[in-house]
């Protein structure tokens, strides 16, 4: 046998029942079983390692370089290439450049050998494609609004990595609201809501994940569930109390528009704030308003429908008051209020000396402002720092809180014995303690 030639198991299996067979151990018909071949086959595998060995039973090919193998200056070059000016490129890209610049056509599984081969990885990840249907576009504007967060590095010659949160309209593409923040949380979306209600209306629904932001956690007992109800986070309440149906993405290609909206803004933003030379989260709120006009007049798209969806504001309702988160808390003995890892002090007023034991509501906007009432009525407001984000849960005050002790209330007058206003009293003859038995056996 040839020097360098590789036998595989299924050669040396072959190799021993031949070498069996002239021996005369087996017989040609189980041999031929054996290695499930016919006879015939067999006795050929016989009479080549008869004339050459147990070379002869091996493919006539195998070793030898094949016809087809492409030259190895080309393959040098190609990896030349690859190490190279193409490092950035994926495999199809570098194929194509390689056909039309070096007039090198190879096929798509040969430069992704060669690329194995380097253990260079395509800076582009593909994922097995599953076969989905397409949703329909909603027809009117305003029907169905996407929503989304993407935390990526925005802002590229900084190395600063923050949350874009987008609201995208289903039927125009249109980039109703956007907002940076640090992380994707629930006055994120409240704030960016606020402005879509105060710019275009109430929307009829949105689309979303499932994130805790918009669904809770907890798990609903049977009473709950036969009687439908359910356990709202901050920004489903804010939804209930618009009337705006949640509708709950079960995979991120259900809410694909959103999602493709974010691979076109990771590159066209980004290189809008690295050429405007944006430095910071602030200033890169303040430049996302006229970056959302360029990009709806450049892809914005006509609806089935011309009639808009969204609907007027509901009168009576404050937007003050809906875009905050709320909570109930019970004054402590010592008129103070638990939130946030602090103690806020609640001062006496013109109708209660003291709150104590009082049920309260706490009203956080997304703004910063932190409002107490009781029954409606306010008591008492406090401002969250503004250089620090407004956050679930979590109350920065702007200025230091001042614990005033609670007055006392003034000593009521004792009067004296010279300035008693009371008259004596005397009982009558017939009062009853004047008729009670001191003595049974006095007559």
């Amino acid at each position: 046998m040839e020097q360098g030639v590789m036998m595989t198991d299924r050669d040396v299996l072959r190799v021993n029942v031949v070498g069996r067979y002239l021996d005369g151990k087996v017989t040609a018909p189980e041999a031929a079983d054996e290695l499930t071949v016919s006879e015939r086959q067999f006795r050929r595998y016989v009479s080549a390692c008869r004339r050459k060995g147990a070379t002869g039973l091996l493919h006539g090919n195998r070793g030898k370089p094949s016809p087809r193998r492409i030259p190895d200056s080309v393959r040098q070059r190609v990896k030349d290439l690859m190490l190279g000016e193409y490092r950035e490129y994926n495999t199809s890209h570098i194929r194509d450049v390689l056909e039309e610049e070096h007039d090198i056509d190879l096929s798509y599984s040969c430069v992704w050998r060669i690329r194995s081969e380097l253990k260079q990885a395509t800076p582009r990840q593909h994922r097995v494609k599953t076969h989905r249907v397409r949703r329909i576009p909603a027809e009117r504007e305003g029907q169905l609004v996407q929503v989304d967060g993407s935390t990526h590095v925005w802002l590229k010659d900084q190395g600063l990595s923050f949350t874009l949160i987008a609201f995208l309209d289903d039927a125009t593409g249109k980039i109703l609201g956007a907002v940076f923040r640090e992380e994707e949380d629930a006055m994120g979306y409240i704030q960016v809501l606020h402005r879509v209600c105060d710019t275009y209306g109430v929307p009829q629904a949105l689309y979303a994940d499932r994130h805790t932001i918009f669904q809770s956690p907890k798990k609903l007992t049977t009473i709950q569930k036969a009687r439908h109800e359910e356990h709202l986070t901050q920004v489903g309440a804010v939804l209930a109390s618009l009337g705006i149906r949640r509708i709950a993405a079960q995979s991120p290609q259900a809410k694909g528009r959103v999602e493709r909206l974010f691979g076109t803004l990771q590159d066209r933003l980004v290189n809008e704030l690295s050429r405007h030379q944006v430095a910071d989260m602030a200033a890169a709120n303040a430049f996302l308003a006229g970056f959302i006009r360029r990009y709806n007049a450049r892809f914005q798209r006509t609806a089935a429908n011309p009639t808009p969806a969204f609907s007027a504001w509901p009168e009576g309702l404050s937007q003050q008051h809906i875009f905050a988160c709320h909570y109930t808390r019970v004054v402590a003995n010592d008129n103070t209020v638990s939130f946030g890892g602090l103690k806020l002090p609640i001062p006496p007023d013109e109708r209660r000396r003291t709150y104590a034991r009082a049920k309260v509501d706490l009203h956080l906007h997304y703004s910063g402002t932190l409002t107490i009432e009781y029954q409606g009525r306010r008591l008492v407001r406090y401002q969250h720092d503004p250089s620090v984000p407004v956050r679930l849960d979590h109350f920065v005050p702007a200025e230091p809180i001042v614990y005033s002790p609670t007055p006392a209330p003034e000593p009521a007058e004792i009067p004296s014995p010279d300035n008693a206003t009371r008259p004596v009293t005397k009982p009558d003859a017939f009062h009853p303690w004047r008729r009670m038995a001191l003595n049974p056996d006095r007559p």
